[in-house]
């Protein structure tokens, strides 16, 4: 997959900056789902770089904004569920389970979930960090 390539699929991402962390989170797609067939990967690449953007624009201010010692340590913390309830069923999380922490950040965003489902349907394990 190219920057170019990406862009003209998630055309929100267009202009993206800084442009090295797009051009980062493309190559570190290519190189984590090189294993899949086709167009599950192209799709995979995509949902990827997606993901790592939007969680990375999460963290930054406007420009020109200064940023306040509170806003920086907020933007290095990651967001940690212990458990999830839906009616009556609960579920609560290890907090040093392996399964859970690989994949744990891809529920923060809608092209982490698709990812997500895309790992489990196509039936393989890949790391992501």
């Amino acid at each position: 997959m190219t920057q170019s390539g990406f862009t003209d699929f998630y055309p929100q991402f267009a202009g993206f900056t800084p442009e090295a962390v797009l051009a980062e989170y493309v190559r570190q797609a290519n190189g984590r789902f090189g294993s899949f067939a086709g167009p599950d990967a192209e799709e995979a690449r995509r949902l990827y770089t997606a993901h790592r953007l939007t969680m990375y624009a999460r963290t930054v201010l406007p420009d020109g904004a200064p940023a306040t010692p509170a806003q920086l340590a907020a933007a290095g913390e990651a967001r940690k569920v212990t458990g999830r309830k839906a009616g009556e069923v609960s579920v609560t999380y290890a907090a040093g389970a392996a399964s859970s922490a690989a994949f744990a950040d891809l529920e923060e965003t809608s092209f982490g979930l698709q990812l997500r489902g895309l790992l489990r349907l196509y039936g393989r394990s890949a790391y992501i960090p």
